[in-house]
């Protein structure tokens, strides 16, 4: 009789120990999910910011190209204004 108690005694002890294992794994998965999900949340927004960046480099290239064609605009005014300036001389002579 004492044996048999004894055996169910380590059955139920078993038992427990592969529910404990079982809910430790379930916790396991469960933080390893969300730290996946984390990294990913991360990388997505890590990419969002690279786009954002690559936007805001063209972006300010295009204004540096724009400030480049204004500048060259005033200078080739101002040489056309030369230009004109010496043809009128000339004509003078």
């Amino acid at each position: 009789m004492k044996k048999r108690k004894f055996e169910d005694a380590n059955e139920e002890s078993a038992l427990l120990s592969e529910e404990l294992t079982a809910s430790k794994v379930e916790v396991i998965a469960s933080i390893v999910l969300t730290l996946g999900y984390s990294l990913s949340t991360l990388a997505t927004i890590l990419a969002f910011q690279e786009e954002e960046e690559a936007a805001q480099l063209k972006s300010s290239n295009s204004q540096d190209q724009n400030q480049q064609f204004k500048q060259m605009l005033k200078q080739l005014h101002s040489v056309n204004d030369r230009l004109d300036s010496i043809e009128r001389k000339l004509n003078r002579f």
